[in-house]
């Protein structure tokens, strides 16, 4: 009896979306950054551009698992923000793990140029 089984080969993928991604990851790491170190007061202005990072990243569509980590990293930082007016510890508490979840998920989410080979 035959059986068919998928191919191990990694999927192809266009050229055009893996750029896009990797410029959508690297705007969150940015945004996560100025959120982290606040340089001149921008904090707010990293905090829109993780997020604005992270939507790019996650409607390019490449990502399997470590997208969710990014949007749930963006989500905490968006709640840290808001917390933080009454509760200043645990709002930066939430802010360095939505960074770290940022900064994780667009580590293992960089595609290499493996992925755009066929």
């Amino acid at each position: 009896m035959e059986s068919s089984t998928v191919a191990a080969r990694p999927v192809r993928h266009d050229p055009t979306t893996v750029r896009i991604t990797r410029a959508g990851l690297l705007v969150a790491s940015l945004g996560a950054v100025l959120v982290i170190f606040d340089p001149w007061g921008l904090a707010v202005a990293g905090l829109v551009i993780a997020t604005v990072g992270t939507l790019v990243t996650a409607r390019a569509g490449l990502g399997q698992r470590w997208y969710r980590l990014m949007v749930v990293g963006a989500l905490l930082l968006v709640l840290s923000r808001l917390i933080a007016e009454s509760a200043e510890a645990m709002g930066g508490w939430l802010a360095v793990i939505g960074v770290l979840l940022i900064l994780i998920g667009a580590c293992l989410g960089y595609p290499l140029a493996s992925d755009t080979e066929e």
